[in-house]
This record gives C-alpha cells, sequence and structure tokens, in this order.
C-alpha cells in the first residue's frame, strides 16, 4: 500500500498535477512528504490520524504537527465529508500549526477527514472527533435507616435511630467516561473529629455511582459532606458538591410479641427525643396501620398503638416501621421485620392439610385397585 502511493505520487510529479491520495491504514504517526506527520489535541494527546480525539464541546485545539521542516508549505485542513470545517498552514519555517475546533462539532463522535496538501500532492486521512460536555455531575446524600431502605438527606437532616450507614451518590452528566481526582466524603462525628474516604476510579457517561463512606451508630455521626473534582475526558475538568446532617433520635420502641397472621400486636414507644415531629406513621408493608399517624405529645413523648396483622397475609418477607416524616424526608426510627411461612408440602410435594377421613378413604381405594390388579393377572394366567 505504501509503495502504491509512493508510486502515485512520482506519478503526479511527472505529470505537474495534483492529486487526492487515499491514505493508507494508519496509526498515531504517519510519514508523508518524507518526514513524519502527527494530528493530536495538546489537552490530552489524543491522536486524531486513526483514532479518537476528544475536544471541549466549546472550545479546544488541534494540532498538526510534521517531524522536520520542509522546503515548501503544508496546508492542514479538517474536513466533515465534502465540507471543510477549518485549516491551517505549516509554513517553510515551521513544522506545525493549530485550528481551534471550538463550536465546530454537535456533542458526541464525528467522523472527520484530515487533508495534508503541500507540493504536488494532497493525502486524506480518516480520523474521529468527539465533542465533549463539560457539565458537572450531580452529588447527593443518603443515609440508611432503621428499615435498610435509603433516604436521600441532601441538604437537609435525617431523624435516625440506631444503625445506619452514609453513602456519597454521583451521577455522570457529561457525555464521556469521568476520572475522580479530587472527590471524597467526610464523616464528621460527635461530637468532635471527622473520618475522610477518598472516592477514585472512573464513572461511564450517563452512570450513577454510589460510594459507602461510613456505617455505625446514627448517633455517633453528626453530618456528611460529598465533594471534589472529576477529570472530563476532553482533559478539563469540573466538580460539585452536596452534604447533609443527622438528628440521633433517642428513646424506646418495641413490640410486645413475634407478629403473625391473625395476631395483634402492640407498639410502644417511650422518650423519643428530639421531637423534632409531633407524630409518626405505623406501617405495615409500606402502609398505614389503623390508628396512624400516633401522636407523641410530651411530657411522656411516646405513643401505645395496637397493630392488627392481617390473617390472609401472604406467604413472605414483611415490616413493620415507625416513620418519621421531616423537612419532607420519611426515614423509619425503628423497624420490626418478621415472615410468613408458606403452607407446608409433603415428600411427594402434595398439600398435606387433607381431612383425616378423605386421607383414609384414598387408602382404601388405592388398596381396592391394587387387589383388584393382582386378581386380574391371576386369573389370566
Amino acid at each position: 500500500m505504501r509503495r502504491f502511493v509512493s508510486l502515485a505520487l512520482a506519478a503526479a510529479v511527472s505529470l505537474g498535477a495534483t492529486v487526492v491520495v487515499a491514505a493508507p491504514a494508519q496509526a498515531a504517526t504517519e510519514s508523508l512528504y518524507g518526514t513524519t506527520i502527527r494530528v493530536f489535541t495538546p489537552l490530552t494527546s489524543d491522536d486524531v490520524l486513526g483514532s479518537t480525539a476528544y475536544v471541549p464541546l466549546s472550545g479546544g485545539t488541534i494540532v498538526a504537527l510534521l517531524g522536520s521542516p520542509l522546503a515548501f508549505d503544508v496546508t492542514v485542513s479538517l474536513r466533515q465529508g465534502a465540507t471543510e470545517l477549518t485549516n491551517c498552514t505549516i509554513t517553510s519555517a515551521s513544522t506545525s500549526c493549530s485550528m481551534s475546533s471550538g463550536g465546530l462539532f454537535a456533542a458526541g463522535s464525528t467522523p472527520v477527514t484530515v487533508r495534508f496538501t503541500g507540493g504536488p500532492s494532497t493525502v486524506d486521512y480518516a480520523g474521529t472527533v468527539f465533542a465533549v460536555t463539560n457539565t458537572a455531575p450531580s452529588i447527593s446524600v443518603e443515609w440508611q435507616d432503621a428499615a435498610g431502605a435509603w433516604v436521600d438527606g441532601s441538604s437537609t437532616s435525617v431523624p435516625l435511630r440506631g444503625a445506619t450507614a452514609v453513602r456519597c451518590v454521583i451521577t455522570n452528566n457529561s457525555n464521556a467516561t469521568v476520572t475522580f481526582d479530587s472527590m471524597q466524603g467526610e464523616l464528621y462525628f460527635t461530637p468532635s473529629g471527622s473520618t475522610v474516604t477518598p472516592i477514585t476510579g472512573t464513572l461511564a457517561a450517563g452512570a450513577t455511582g454510589r460510594y459507602t463512606i461510613w456505617s455505625g451508630q446514627a448517633s455517633s455521626a453528626s453530618s456528611i459532606s460529598c465533594s471534589g473534582g472529576v477529570a472530563l475526558r476532553d482533559g478539563t475538568g469540573t466538580g460539585n458538591g452536596n452534604g447533609g446532617g443527622v438528628i440521633p433520635i433517642t428513646g424506646t420502641i418495641e413490640v410486645n410479641r413475634t407478629p403473625a397472621p391473625g395476631t395483634t400486636v402492640t407498639i410502644t414507644a417511650n422518650a423519643i427525643q428530639p421531637a423534632v415531629v409531633s407524630e409518626y406513621a405505623v406501617l405495615l408493608d409500606g402502609v398505614p396501620v389503623a390508628g396512624s399517624p400516633a401522636a407523641a405529645p410530651g411530657p411522656g413523648f411516646g405513643f401505645v398503638l395496637d397493630v392488627v396483622i392481617p390473617s390472609n397475609l401472604a406467604p413472605g418477607n414483611h415490616v413493620i416501621t415507625v416513620v418519621s416524616s421531616f423537612n419532607g424526608v420519611d426515614s423509619a426510627i425503628a423497624a420490626f421485620p418478621f415472615t410468613v411461612a408458606g403452607p407446608q408440602l409433603a415428600a411427594t410435594g402434595v398439600a398435606t392439610d387433607v381431612a383425616p377421613a378423605l386421607g383414609g378413604a384414598l387408602l382404601l381405594l388405592a388398596a381396592g385397585a391394587l387387589l383388584v390388579g393382582l386378581r386380574r393377572r391371576v386369573t389370566t394366567r
């Protein structure tokens, strides 16, 4: 292929004409005009020729570079199909020129042609330019409540009781992969001190990452800060941050017996402090029970509520929760999970809840059928 290009160039010189020659299979650096050529983005050193170069959507530069000066000027043009987008000229006294890529491309990937025109020949090389949107990531904070659910606590404080955990939730709003370069979660303790957890790695375009920072008792935590910067694929950067706090809830919340279908259990709450709300929702599988919400007035700041467990409750896992609604955020401050067993099956897979009389009748019928079969065998002999 290279020999073919050389012969074509030689023919063009001998005929005194200019021809456009399709470039051979490309690498980052090519040979042309007796030297090397390279086209790249200076921010990332991404090569355009035969590769993909990432540039900022609203700016950026593409550089054309010769390995050594030539005796003639070389014009380098960036093209999309038959349309020339921009160009620059490497003079005989230089080895490079640059082209602004800002505003030339729509967001995402665009196939391009880089055309070199110098002396008697013009040669085209294929490549790709990817215009990157520089959009800051979205960051939120989530706490785990007593029921194990993750609650959005961004820019607010969440009432929590007992064991909890906290995580930073980050969404990449750019159209290309980002790399965390200074992102971290910092948890502040009660009464003082903090711990910092770096967030590292990459996050694909449009993806959401959840990074657990800490777990422990709600009474030990004060607040969390999730913040820092990301490096974009085009060599630029951006960042964001968010945070939230904990309101540790004290007091006792108990159930008097293990919930089961057809039973009534009593939820007793005492001295729920601080009294950030005046009433609490009591839910069975997320649905309010009779008497919910339960008021918890002073001075005791508690309540007693009977919860009737339906006799037809389906087999599987269930939970009774006591929920605080504060600043538009619902968080469970107590949870009582329980399991309803399914029907017992015999070894054959047939349900065992067959009436005794019917079971005896079935056995007699089976025995009779067996005797008839034996008699038929004896008679036929």
